[in-house]
């Protein structure tokens, strides 16, 4: 009966071994993945939080800033320029003034052309030389009128692009004469004080346009030459 019983229990044994029975409650198998679960566990907490990162946000677009048009001319340029010019030569025994913007009796009025040349050697002086001279006249008769003058030139920047200019200097014109005596004009090239002011537009660093009025000559035999202008100039 003994011997019946041990192989009963031994077959039992066996069978539960078969089928996977384990008599300590947990297997091989399970221990193994315990582990595994709590490796990984530690390897996930010991890595860093991801910082979610924000979409960066578009820049606004750049606001355009206006460029100022560069002074017509800056302390030590050399320029040049030439411009179409009205003028009025007067002589007469009376006294009066040349007049370029109306007819007036005893005068001659040209259309001429007036080149430069000038220096701007402080920021508020410069110098130039000027030469004008008759191409069209009223009088079929008339000499044209030839102006020669060398001036300073004193300027101002009201704007970064308008300069206002004066020019104080000497002028050579050829000319009539008013004679006292007999009251009789005579062909003469007469010299003396000159003035005269402008304004200067710059369009762009080298390039500007310019207008100005000069008295070329008022001495005292009554003669008076008068002149505008209205040309370009390049600063080099």
């Amino acid at each position: 009966m003994k011997l019946k019983s041990s192989i009963a229990a031994i077959v039992a044994l066996s069978s539960m071994s078969f089928a996977g029975g384990d008599l300590n409650g947990v297997t091989t198998f399970e221990n193994n993945d315990y582990v595994a679960a709590e490796a990984a566990a530690e390897v996930v907490a010991a890595e860093p939080a991801v910082e979610k990162k924000e979409a960066p946000k578009p820049k606004p677009a750049p606001v355009p800033v206006p460029v100022p048009v560069a002074a017509p001319a800056s302390a030590g340029n050399f320029y040049v320029g030439g411009a179409l010019a009205a003028m009025a030569a007067r002589s007469d025994c009376e006294g009066n003034r040349a007049n370029v913007f109306a007819d007036e009796k005893g005068q001659d009025r040209q259309i001429g052309i007036t080149g430069i040349l000038g220096y701007d050697f402080m920021d508020y002086l410069g110098a130039e030389l000027r030469a004008s001279m008759g191409i069209a006249n009223d009088a079929d008769n008339a000499d044209k009128i030839q102006q020669y003058g060398i001036y300073l030139k004193p300027n101002y920047d009201i704007t970064d692009a308008i300069n206002l200019y004066g020019l104080l200097g000497y002028s050579s014109v050829n000319m009539s004469d008013c004679m006292f005596d007999t009251g009789a004009a005579t062909d003469n090239t007469n010299a003396g004080f000159s003035y005269g002011a402008g304004l200067d537009y710059g369009v762009t660093e080298n390039i500007s346009v310019f207008t100005d009025i000069v008295n070329y000559l008022r001495d005292d035999d009554k003669d008076s030459t008068w002149g505008t202008n209205i040309g370009l100039k390049y600063n080099f």
